[in-house]
């Protein structure tokens, strides 16, 4: 998790909490896919940090909360987390301020037409009258992304401990629909009886549908990668990069979807430095 944090970035951020799931451009950025029938042995690694998960509770608990309260909460939790590792504030490494309890999920609502592609929603930003422009394209739909460890398997699809020894697996981000986030969300849940948590569990994912990324997930015992400290941290510090890549489509102004749909603009138009006036100056 980056030192300098913008809290309100995570506000779209889920969990598998209970209360979390009612909530419910990519450049060159290689995504995790699947085929159908294709099975994968993994481990989820994208986790908020101590003082982020601080701040949402607090936030929840308390409306209207002040720049001065918000840094009083990141202060406390992170001397709290400081002590609980024997360190001070300025030696916790970005591995030493994740939360490991939880896993989390970004979520994004996204248009897809064909040949314009996917493109983020605009409703609600601005105002009235751009949202009748968005209302052209087909209904958005909600769309979860985070981050997996893939490990290297086994012909009998085991994991192959050798393999991961000499650094065979990958770290990918990863994108998917809603019903896959149910698929989850229902095995952390039954997990949760149990007093335990996917994020302590390795899973394995059996792709049902391609297209849409469905998923049928179970667990498999305990994490592989979680068993070793000094492996862990070095399987955090290749994932935290990772953070920074969790939303997969671009986004899209009002007027460049109207252009772009053939619409008239708002009247606004761009003046490029260097563009030879001479003409329109003529009959002045």
């Amino acid at each position: 998790m980056p030192d300098n944090i913008n809290y309100d970035d995570y506000d779209t951020d889920v969990s598998l909490d209970p209360e979390d799931k009612a909530k419910v451009g990519t450049g060159n950025q290689e995504w995790f896919r699947m085929v159908k029938g294709q099975t994968a042995l993994c481990s989820f690694l994208y986790y908020h940090s101590y003082d982020l998960m601080a701040v949402k509770a607090f936030r929840r608990a308390k409306k209207g909360a002040t720049p001065d309260e918000i840094k009083a909460v990141v202060a406390k939790t992170l001397e709290e987390r400081a002590k609980a590792l024997g360190k001070s504030v300025d030696q916790l490494t970005p591995e030493d301020k994740l939360n490991l309890s939880q896993v989390q999920f970004r979520s994004c609502n996204a248009h897809y037409q064909q040949g314009l592609g996917y493109v983020l929603t605009g409703l609600g930003r601005d105002g009235p009258e751009a949202d009748a422009v968005w209302k052209k394209l087909p209904e958005a739909k909600t769309y979860f992304t985070t981050i997996l460890l893939i490990y290297p398997m086994t012909p009998e699809g085991k994991h192959d401990i050798e393999g991961i020894k000499k650094g065979s697996w990958r770290i990918l981000p990863w994108r998917f629909g809603r019903n896959t986030y149910e698929e989850i969300w229902n095995l952390n849940d039954g997990l949760r009886g149990n007093q335990m948590t996917i994020a302590t569990q390795d899973i394995r994912l059996e792709c049902k549908d391609a297209t849409y990324q469905n998923m049928k997930v179970s667990f498999v015992g305990k994490a592989v990668w979680q068993s070793n400290v000094a492996f862990r941290n070095m399987i955090l510090s290749k994932a935290i990069p990772f953070y920074d890549k969790l939303v997969p489509f671009r986004t899209l102004t009002t007027d460049a979807l109207r252009a772009k749909l053939g619409m008239a603009t708002s009247g606004v138009q761009d003046v490029s430095v260097g563009e030879d006036f001479s003409g329109i100056l003529d009959s002045v």
